[in-house]
């Protein structure tokens, strides 16, 4: 996710190759150099591999807890700019107030972050296996919410995965349920009002971009009826964009 206010741009992850990644950026204006930092999750690799590449190319630090960049440095060394964010720390880069908060997920110590610019927040928690006050807590504020709704549990359940990768998905540092994402921001609907909301972090294998918002937008709505803005962040493709105070604009779901 790029995030871009009063000319400074936060990477929060970097989960492709550097060149992939530099061209996306590049087409919304950030080269070489116009990066200003790399906010890293967790170490996992579908999250961190080009993270190391882009802050060498950039000159972007990369922000972690110590256990995240320690267990990032195994491997790739750490002979590139970084910063080290405490788990519940904060840190203002430019125009940004931002925090991280712990998350369940079977990594070393993986965060999810918030992001405070003018009068809007964007809260941003993937790979989770479960709800947690914390995680309620983040999107109580928000006016973006990225949110993972990684699988739906029955296509998980008659799926091809083997019974110990199954567990792993479903176990509370797994990931989160399509379900268990529609309860968590139907609570946040009904304690904050309107939001705008990003599903992320979907399974080629156990989810669909269509099953997702379908059952997400009907658990929802059979919990409340304050509005709700929903749409789904690809997990390979620049796909959706959002402005304070405007509806997010869905760019592709090809």
């Amino acid at each position: 996710m790029l995030v871009q206010s009063g000319g400074v741009s936060i990477l929060i992850d970097a989960g492709q190759g550097v060149r992939t990644l530099a061209a996306a950026m590049a087409r919304r204006g950030v080269t070489d150099g116009r990066l200003d930092a790399i906010l890293l999750t967790h170490e996992h690799t579908d999250h961190a591999i080009g993270a190391g590449p882009v802050a060498r190319r950039t000159g972007a630090p990369l922000i972690a807890n110590r256990a995240t960049l320690n267990a990032y440095s195994a491997r790739d060394p750490l002979d590139l700019p970084m910063a080290e964010l405490p788990t519940g720390g904060e840190i203002e880069i430019g125009p940004f107030a931002i925090r991280s908060f712990a998350i369940p997920h079977d990594a070393v110590a993986p965060v999810g972050y918030i992001l405070k610019v003018g009068g809007a927040s964007i809260a941003y928690c993937t790979d989770t296996g479960c709800v947690t006050p914390e995680m309620r807590a983040a999107l109580r504020g928000a006016s973006l919410a990225i949110v993972e709704a990684n699988h739906d549990l029955a296509w998980l359940k008659r799926g091809p995965y083997t019974p110990e990768m199954k567990e792993r998905v479903a176990s509370t540092t797994g990931h989160l349920c399509n379900d268990d994402c529609a309860d968590l921001l139907a609570e946040r609907l009904d304690e904050g009002g309107p939001l705008s909301v990003w599903l992320a972090h979907l399974s080629r294998v156990n989810n669909s971009v269509s099953l997702a918002r379908r059952s997400v937008a009907a658990h929802i709505a059979a919990r409340t009826s304050v509005p709700l803005h929903l749409d789904v962040a690809l997990r390979d493709q620049p796909s959706v964009s959002w402005r304070s105070g405007a509806r997010a604009l869905q760019l592709s779901l090809l």
